[in-house]
């Protein structure tokens, strides 16, 4: 019946899913390797380009005294932070990371456009790239698959790892993470350079 092939497709995209999402960093979100590598052809040999970000980048003396004096963003204040008015910052797990040193987070593009100034947080639990999963509120950790929490905590050890956390966000002030940073904790670290 046609109820039980949508039930195999399913089953078979969720593997998929849990395949990708399993060690996030290892995908490098997409990249080929760390930044400033590149894979070339099939000789596989490695060539240095520097990909230089685009959008504002993070300046100590001009945007240090632009963070909220308590560290606490809203969801509000967090949208200036978009690679465009201020550097790119996303929020995961209740912290701000700065990601505008990143290739991968271009004002306008791809991961920018989606995460640019807004909580990732859901996203990265269900390794979407819809909108429907950015800026959500509406769920609880503990109402999260292990599937998902594994793919959280990859990513929240990545982005925590990678890049600096410039606060909190306090829509989810009172939010218990732990069980997610506990799991990141346990993970390897991320390898930046693809190898194992």
């Amino acid at each position: 019946s046609s109820s039980s092939r949508d039930d195999g497709a399913s089953v078979w995209a969720f593997k998929q899913r849990r395949r990708v999402c399993a060690r996030p960093w290892q995908r490098s979100m997409g990249a080929a390797g760390s930044a400033g590598e590149a894979k070339s052809g099939e000789q596989g040999e490695q060539v240095a380009e520097e990909e230089t970000p685009t959008g504002v980048q993070w300046s100590d003396a001009e945007h240090t005294d632009k963070l909220p004096e308590d560290g606490i963003f809203t969801v509000d204040t967090l949208k200036e932070w978009d690679g465009v008015q201020r550097p790119m910052c996303l929020g995961i797990c209740g912290v701000v990371v700065d990601v505008s040193s990143s290739s991968n987070f271009t004002p306008g593009h791809g991961y920018g456009k989606l995460w640019a100034g807004k909580d990732a947080t859901l996203s990265m639990a269900h390794c979407s790239l819809k909108d429907d999963t950015v800026n959500k509120f509406d769920f609880t950790v503990e109402a999260l698959q292990d599937m998902q929490l594994d793919a959280l905590a990859g990513w929240y050890s990545h982005f925590t790892h990678k890049y600096p956390i410039r606060g909190k966000l306090k829509e989810f002030e009172g939010w218990d993470f732990s069980k997610v940073i506990d799991k990141a904790k346990t993970m390897a670290p991320p390898n930046f350079a693809g190898s194992s």
